[in-house]
């Protein structure tokens, strides 16, 4: 073979090789903050947040409150970055990581929950109601859960047991001041997790907290 046909054949290679590295590469997915692609889920005996979207932001007001939304994905999204933003008027009363980690302690400003993808759902009659809905918005089984926390009290990477489910694990995550008052929360997990839905989530009731928070630009690769 001539140089010239091998310099030719070199470049072809390395041309081929970087599209199939494009190819192979996941797309960031920005999560549409609209109230059709969510499910209001609250708790019994305890008040809920009020929900408001404007322009792609969603607003949650907290009075002394916990309620959730949920997304159902239609199919398993392996997931190895999460990052989104967010502002806040005040921040829930935690005293510190040993307070978050226990009952009267567990609240956040904001968190991101991922459900995760499990063989089998385990069947218990005796659940709450809120959680027979969950089951009934998922298009997969998850028993497992983790919380992506931010402005959490435990130092950041560090992760710690729910403590009214053993099943959910809590992470804080970092936060960096991004932009008129604006934090870019982020984390990248190890080994990607296989997601089936997601949860928007800001509570005060265990603190008896008052804030308002603002969540923009989730996304997830």
């Amino acid at each position: 073979m001539s140089p010239l046909k091998r310099s030719f054949l070199f470049i072809f290679l390395i041309v081929m090789l970087q599209k199939n590295i494009l190819a192979t590469e996941k797309p960031t997915e920005v999560i549409l903050l609209q109230p059709n692609h969510f499910e209001h889920i609250e708790f019994k005996k305890t008040k809920a947040n009020h929900h408001l979207f404007i322009n792609q932001q969603l607003q949650i007001n907290v009075n002394d409150s916990a309620s959730f939304l949920m997304q159902a994905f239609d199919q398993v999204k392996l997931v190895k970055r999460v990052s989104f933003e967010w502002r806040s008027d005040t921040l829930p009363k935690i005293k510190n990581a040993q307070h978050e980690k226990q009952k009267p302690g567990d609240d956040a400003v904001f968190k991101l929950g991922l459900l995760l993808k499990t063989d089998e759902s385990i069947s218990n009659p005796w659940i709450p109601k809120w959680m027979n809905r969950v089951n009934t918005l998922l298009n997969f089984p998850s028993e497992e859960m983790i919380y992506l926390v931010a402005n959490a009290k435990h130092t950041i990477g560090e992760r710690w047991e729910n403590p009214y489910n053993k099943r959910v694990t809590m992470i804080s995550i970092e936060s960096i001041d991004n932009k008129k008052d604006w934090h870019l929360a982020r984390y990248e997990f190890d080994v990607p997790v296989n997601v089936v839905a997601i949860w928007l989530m800001a509570d005060g009731d265990n603190t008896h907290s008052h804030f308002t928070v603002h969540i923009q630009n989730i996304k997830i690769e």
